[in-house]
């Protein structure tokens, strides 16, 4: 495979599309080479792109401009689902459910999703005040900026949603020591009562008085097994179940919304090859894309803020945000939400260790909610060690370092630490089969293996060097500051209260070295509570449907509230639901699915081909300097859940670093047909064929 930049890996794994046409809508000129990019191009009547778009925002993107006439097949159904995820699937399954015919069309070769958790209000255990503060709650960590009907229907709607969906998944009273016929479980409960005083234990406080919201809140799993997981098979089998009007068309991106009049009546999907497919709705599209954290172009317009961070998702190019603002949506007023965290690289998140940059310095008040941290960070320099998904070159921002002694447990401040033995799960110097001998015949599970990030040593300058802080002796310098500050009990740099003053003194030390990504970009077009798009008089665009982070505007302030676990993909699940159900009800329909020509396209390698045993397979392959590269590939539910680089000899600061980048890719494409990242050609080559050997070992 020929080197490519990052753009055009995003842009073309997986799925082989062709290029986006530099054409604009209605007759518009091609742009010429000499012309800016960020240009706004205008037709042949001087009328911009639609919501003063730009072009490279298109390009970034797999939607075209061009009017597309040629179809090498043509599918009519009641209603075009485009997007199979965390919205995508509810909306789906219940427009099936409802008597509809649906299509479905994904981007990946399979569901993609992430998260662990998505949590819901249950009605019957709160009452309506309780309810009602809640969406006032969230409102209030907004910013005030929320639509507040999109909060009450959330509220009085998610509880239903979310069981549904777990009823679907056979995950109901599972647990680790009795899974579902998938091996998943409900293996953490954070369920609780929003009731009394809430706080988040630093500078937030929110009043229930006497009312009470009650939070249903599971976590399915466990990782490297997260909601896509269950979501695929979720799918999968509504399909089988619906078989006679419901269908997915996998490796097929949305490119293009067709509109007749006023109301949308359509997409068009592009296969492998480049041709194109017309998706005809009798009632209605819903677009549940995702985000678009993955679009530079957008990015900085809409969130610069997170231009150099790395992103934790692929392919997530604002297909849908673009192909809604064609057809007449409006985007939500920038500022835009956002979700950046690390729960990979060790446990303790929020804990106030002691917080140093990568230059080994100290730069904040420890006492801050981990939600904020990506704020915090912009004011760092970016870092070119670890593990950069992005651009190793470049480096990015988000990386810093908690550091504590193993006297840590013995502070009563810190009332969420973990012991020492659960921490060793999380270290990369200790094997599989280290943990599991030191663990009475425990398994490493839970984590993944490629991101744990955390650290032992007997010595700072070991753990400086473990950790990678670039100047040692301001680590040094660092932390004999700070100790002296502990002993004096006063914070004279930062402000700290004394209680969270820990020196770090004792051997051995620990450190955990964070990595921020984007988990999501939470903001989209405005839509209204049964997620109709809304054009710019708020009122509502006939046919289509935006939902998921596709949707808008249920956030609204400059960062995700993390005041309830699983709200993101809990809030998914609903208005994908929700807007399955309304869509289903409008009027038109035949509850057929009608064929014709070429529908799809099947790719042919090992990878691909999906048809694999659970297990756990090894594989090995030839890397750049000759030494095999070794993998191990986990299997669950019939589809690729993790994988490990065992061993390697491949350049640190090249080849190593890529390895996340193309797990991240195969696991989220469910395919081994991925492109390489400029500089690491041979590595790939290398990797896949490993991954390949062992999912060889898996076929059926």
């Amino acid at each position: 495979m020929s080197k490519m930049s990052r753009r055009d890996f995003f842009k073309t794994a997986a799925i082989g599309a062709a290029g986006v046409g530099l054409v604009g809508l209605t007759g518009c000129t091609p742009t010429d080479e000499k012309t800016p990019s960020n240009n706004i191009p205008t037709g042949q009547g001087g009328t911009p792109l639609p919501g003063n778009l730009t072009l490279d925002q298109f390009q970034d993107s797999m939607v075209k401009l061009d009017p597309i006439n040629n179809f090498a097949g043509e599918v009519t159904v009641d209603i075009v689902v485009v997007g199979a995820g965390a919205a995508g699937v509810p909306a789906a399954v219940t427009a099936a459910e409802e008597g509809a015919s649906v299509a479905v069309l994904q981007k990946q070769s399979a569901v993609v999703s992430q998260g662990n958790c998505g949590s819901g209000l249950i009605v019957e255990k709160s009452d309506t005040e309780g309810l009602l503060r809640y969406a006032h709650h969230t409102n209030n960590l907004n910013n005030w900026r929320s639509d507040f009907d999109l909060l009450k229907a959330y509220v009085m709607s998610s509880g239903e949603a979310v069981q549904w969906l777990y009823k679907r998944g056979r995950l109901m009273g599972t647990t680790a020591e009795n899974p579902n016929d998938k091996g998943l479980y409900m293996y953490i409960d954070t369920s609780k009562d929003f009731t009394g005083e809430w706080t988040d234990g630093r500078y937030s406080r929110f009043d229930y008085g006497k009312a009470k919201a009650h939070m249903y809140a599971p976590w399915v799993g466990p990782k490297p097994n997260n909601a896509g997981t269950f979501l695929s098979y979720v799918l999968d089998e509504a399909a089988e179940e619906y078989s006679d009007r419901m269908k997915i068309y996998y490796s097929t991106p949305g490119v293009q919304v067709i509109k007749d009049g006023d109301q949308v009546k359509g997409v068009v999907g592009q296969l492998a090859d480049g041709s194109y497919v017309k998706f005809n709705a009798n009632k209605a599209v819903i677009l549940a894309t995702g985000d678009y954290q993955n679009n530079p172009s957008m990015v900085r317009h809409w969130c610069p803020d997170v231009a150099n961070f790395d992103k934790k998702q692929f392919q997530k190019t604002g297909d849908g945000h673009l192909m809604a603002i064609t057809a007449g949506a409006v985007m939500e007023d920038i500022v835009h939400t956002k979700m950046l965290h690390d729960f990979d690289a060790g446990p303790m998140y929020e804990e106030p260790f002691l917080y140093v940059n990568m230059k080994g310095k100290r730069f904040c008040n420890e006492f801050i909610g981990f939600v904020y941290m990506n704020d915090i960070m912009l004011h760092q320099d970016m870092y070119k060690g670890g593990k950069n998904y992005d651009d190793p070159e470049k480096g990015s921002l988000g990386w810093y370092c908690q550091v504590f002694d193993s006297d840590y447990v013995n502070n009563p401040a810190f009332e969420t630490v973990v012991p020492p033995t659960v921490l060793e799960k999380y270290m990369p110097e200790i094997s599989d089969e280290e943990y599991s001998a030191s663990h009475n015949g425990e398994t490493r599970t839970g984590v993944f293996t490629y991101l744990i990030d955390t650290w032992r040593a007997d010595s700072l300058e070991e753990l400086a060097e473990k950790l990678g802080i670039e100047d040692k002796d301001a680590f040094i310098d660092t932390i004999e500051r700070y100790n002296e500050l502990c002993a004096k009990g006063v914070d004279e740099d930062f402000g700290k209260d004394k209680k969270w003053m820990n020196p770090i003194k004792k051997p051995p030390f620990y450190g955990i070295r964070r990595h921020l990504r984007v988990s999501a970009l939470c903001s989209g077009v405005y839509t209204n509570a049964h997620g109709q798009a809304l054009d710019q008089n708020k009122q509502p665009i006939k046919g289509l449907y935006c939902v998921g982070n596709l949707g808008g505007k249920f956030y609204g302030g400059v960062d995700y509230p993390f005041h309830a676990t699983g709200l993101s993909l809990g809030r998914c699940y609903t208005f994908g639901r929700l807007a399955g159900k309304h869509a289903a009800t409008l009027p038109g329909g035949t509850k057929k699915l009608e064929e014709s020509g070429t529908t799809t396209i099947y790719t042919h390698s090992v990878a691909a081909s999906g048809d694999w045993k659970d297990g756990t397979y090894q594989g090995a392959s030839p890397g750049v300097f000759g030494d095999h590269i070794k993998v191990t590939v986990t299997v669950s539910g019939g589809k690729i859940t993790a994988i490990t680089v065992d061993e390697h000899k491949e350049t640190t600061d090249i080849g190593g670093v890529a390895f996340p980048t193309y797990i991240d890719a195969v696991i989220a494409n469910q395919s081994t047909e991925i492109d390489a990242i400029a500089g690491a050609t041979r590595t790939m080559e290398g990797f896949v064929a490993a991954v390949n050997d062992a999912l060889g070992k898996a076929s059926k």
